[in-house]
C-alpha cells in the first residue's frame, strides 16, 4: 500500500488502527511511519506534509519502515521447511539503504576449539555465528585484495 493510499484511507474515515492492523503493522508503527515520510497529525487538518522535497505519495509504506534495534530470531523452525538459500534484508550502515542478501549453505572442517570460541563470541556480542564469518571473511579477503 502506498503513502498515498493510506492517506485517501484516512479522509475517508478509516481509522489509524484499522489500517495499522490491516498492514500487520500497528497504529503506533503507521504513525511512525507517516512521521518519517515527512507528515505531521493535527486535530483539525490531520495529516500535513511539512516537508521540502517532493510528496512520497506513490512510495510504499515499507521504505519507511526503519529496522528495529532487536532482532526476533525464529524459533523451532521445521528442518523440512528449511531451504539451502536463504535472504536477509541487511541494512547498509553508510548509505541506510535496504539490500538483498542472498545466502548459500556451504559446509566445512573447521578446528573444534576455533569452533567452540566462535560460538562463545557470538553468544557474548548477540550474533549469529555466520555473522561473524562472514565479517571475518570480508576482512580477509580485503586484506588479500590489497596485497596485489
Amino acid at each position: 500500500m502506498t503513502i498515498g493510499e493510506i492517506l485517501k484511507a484516512l479522509k475517508q474515515g478509516k481509522s489509524l488502527a484499522d489500517i495499522g492492523k490491516e498492514l500487520t503493522v500497528g497504529k503506533e508503527k503507521l504513525s511512525k511511519i507517516l512521521k518519517d515520510a515527512g507528515y505531521v497529525f493535527n486535530r483539525r487538518t490531520g495529516w500535513t506534509f511539512t516537508r521540502t522535497d517532493q510528496e512520497p505519495l506513490n512510495k510504499d509504506y515499507t521504505d519507511f519502515i526503519t529496522p528495529s534495534k532487536s532482532v526476533k530470531k525464529p524459533t523451532n523452525i521445521p528442518t523440512k521447511k528449511q531451504t539451502n538459500v536463504g535472504s536477509k534484508i541487511v541494512l547498509k550502515e553508510s548509505t541506510k539503504e535496504r539490500t538483498n542478501v542472498i545466502r548459500k549453505r556451504s559446509s566445512f572442517d573447521i578446528d573444534i576449539e576455533l569452533m567452540k570460541n566462535l560460538k562463545i563470541q557470538a553468544v557474548i556480542h548477540d550474533k549469529n555465528v555466520y555473522e561473524i564469518v562472514e565479517n571475518a571473511i570480508r576482512k580477509e579477503l580485503a586484506e588479500l585484495k590489497n596485497m596485489k
